[in-house]
């Protein structure tokens, strides 16, 4: 189970407004960040318990007495499984030349007798890698007898780092299995920044720090003001609609000096290392000076049934300008439960700045394509620990009968429901902050949040519900939002529609873009989609505010001006900042005249 620890500044509310990308230099890139890394450090360096506050104290050399109580204390009764490895580890190498030896002691114990989890996700093993390959390094020559697993100290250094340099590989050739999550960024970040900071095998320590830089320049591409952009594998609710509840936008104040001041222990670790983050990187976070166009391939997690390939390929589209970013996969099934399709992030309204829609559909066929487990339990065993998997009104997941059709900042999205399916509506997300939004007699929803607009085409009849604001989504009625007056308004609202063959269509805008609002809802006053939704007949053709045509048929013909579109064709990595070739094992990094590459074949950075 995967916990986290959040806290918004409360002194430092006064957000740090740096200064555009192209005019913030190295040296004051530097000197935010350290003050950055100084505000979430200090908050635990009076915290009296927890491995976070260990860390601190050995890594600034104050209280160490304190820190090795603390320790000792906390690993009599350790737990966490991987989610203990990486803090118990990152604390020790803060502290191992400064504690008692029976603080040393307590630790080398607690690797011989508390086992972990070794955990069925990516994230779960990079972590747990990633922390076993330094504590084989801490204590080598050890025999079996003195390792929780049996194994001896050679033997868990090889598989560990068999596992991790796997893992670059297959992640720098087909792309990253739990990719672009906001909720999991910070387990991958941490265990390769342990890696960049602590390994003594030069290659791993070189590896982890190209690691570290490939992560963070995936969220900086994708990044707006604190918040990630685009399609995601897993997000949790309420950070789905409230998108700067993420550990990843944590990551986002720390390194590139956006959204808002957080502490948080997932950052704790990150801010106490000697990694500085590229300054390319942070111009690639931060200057939205230009809009632009970014594709992704990533992969689907590892299908085990129901499917004749192992890792089929992720399509990823985002397009991110100052204003706002809009995002989306392709759709289908392509991670189990919390998959997040598309998605529209914009800055005005925190802390609802999105809108976005799904089918929230769920079965034991969904879990039976990437789970090992006997079928029949296994819904019970998932809603064990993601209580909101078989709620119909849930706001995450994917779902085979969902596709989707980008260009640009237009959005088409088609369903093709079966009968019989578990959950038979479709739901779409509207926040109640939102400054306009207006049902037109056209069809279009159009609405207005600050300098970004959002038409929304429901190609079907649908019904209102108005949603309160707690985590468990409870539905107190249905009623027409445009009638309730704004002082009276309690919750957000749910967007509903029963019809098995169904879609809509998508427009953003930004001011900048269009000019004002009505220009916006004119213009789509005049575009009305043009749809057939019949079982197993269901497509649209729609000619956007760009004047492109756009033909779309469930679930795989995309036609865009006349010409079929090839997602197949999508590299690891395209567009003005990012590119990388399937199978490369390359990443290049280019923002104006700078360059830089991680070639981890030849495992290697290369330009500035």
């Amino acid at each position: 189970m995967r916990n986290s620890v959040f806290c918004v500044a409360p002194v430092l509310l006064l957000i740090i407004n740096l200064c555009s990308a192209q005019t913030v230099t190295r040296d004051d890139y530097l000197k935010g960040y350290e003050e950055r890394a100084r505000f979430i450090s200090a908050a635990f360096d009076t915290a009296s318990g927890g491995y976070a506050a260990v860390a601190a104290r050995y890594a600034k050399n104050v209280e160490v007495a304190r820190a090795d109580s603390m320790f000792i204390a906390a690993l009599k009764e350790p737990r966490g499984d991987m989610f203990w490895m990486f803090p118990v580890i990152g604390a020790y190498m803060h502290g191992k030349d400064k504690m008692s030896p029976g603080a040393k002691a307590a630790v080398r114990n607690a690797w011989k007798t508390y086992a972990p989890y070794r955990g069925d996700t990516e994230n779960h093993w990079a972590m747990y890698y990633a922390s076993l390959f330094l504590a084989a390094e801490q204590w080598p020559g050890l025999p079996g007898t003195e390792w929780f697993n049996g194994k001896t100290s050679d033997e868990n250094l090889v598989d560990a780092r068999e596992y991790l340099v796997h893992w670059m590989k297959i992640t720098t050739t087909i792309g990253q299995g739990e990719f672009d999550s906001p909720d999991y960024f910070a387990e991958y970040a941490i265990s390769m920044n342990l890696l960049a900071d602590f390994a003594q095998d030069p290659g791993i320590r070189e590896r982890g720090a190209m690691m570290f830089e490939y992560v963070l320049a995936d969220f900086a591409v994708e990044h707006l003001d604190g918040q990630y952009l685009g399609g995601f594998s897993r997000i949790y609710q309420p950070a789905v609609f409230m998108p700067l509840n993420s550990s990843a936008s944590a990551f986002a104040y720390l390194y590139f000096g956006s959204g808002k001041p957080v502490v948080s222990s997932w950052t704790l670790l990150p801010a106490l290392s000697k990694f500085r983050m590229p300054q390319i990187i942070y111009h690639i976070a931060t200057d939205r000076s230009a809009s632009y166009i970014h594709r992704e391939r990533k992969r689907v997690r590892n299908v085990i049934r129901f499917g004749p390939e192992k890792n089929p390929p992720v399509y990823k589209y985002t397009y991110v300008t100052k204003d706002y970013g809009l995002g989306s996969l392709q759709g289908g099934l392509l991670q189990p439960i919390q998959q997040h399709t598309w998605g529209v992030r914009y800055l005005y309204g925190r802390p609802y700045t999105t809108l976005f829609g799904l089918h929230p559909y769920w079965s034991s066929y969904e879990l039976g394509m990437f789970f090992p487990e006997e079928l029949k339990p296994l819904i019970s065993d998932v809603v064990a620990s993601k209580g909101t998997y078989n709620n119909p009104d849930k706001w995450t997941g994917g779902s085979p009968f969902e596709r989707t059709f980008q260009q640009k900042n237009t959005l088409i999205v088609l369903y093709d429901i079966k009968p019989g399916t578990m959950t038979e509506h479709i739901d779409g997300f509207f926040p109640r902050n939102l400054e306009e939004r207006v049902v037109d007699p056209s069809g279009w929803i159009l609405c207005k949040a600050g300098d970004t607009y959002i038409g929304w085409f429901p190609l079907q009849e649908y019904e209102w519900i108005e949603e309160k604001d707690v985590q468990g989504v409870v539905k107190p009625g249905v009623g027409i939002p445009e009638n309730v007056p704004k002082h009276q308004e309690t919750g957000n609202w749910r967007l509903r529609s029963h019809k098995l063959q169904n879609g809509y269509v998508i427009e953003v805008r930004s001011k900048d873009e269009i000019g004002s609002f009505e220009k916006f809802s004119g213009l789509l006053r005049t575009r009305i989609p043009q749809a057939t939704l019949k079982p197993g007949a269901v497509s649209v053709r729609y000619r956007t505010i760009n004047n492109d045509q756009m033909k779309f048929t469930f679930p795989e013909t995309r036609v865009l001006n006349g010409k079929a579109v090839d997602l197949s064709r999508t590299p690891l990595f395209q567009g003005p900042f990012l590119n990388a070739d399937t199978g490369s094992e390359k990443l290049v990094m280019t923002y104006k005249g700078q360059r830089r590459i991680l070639d981890f074949k030849a495992g290697k950075i290369t330009g500035e």
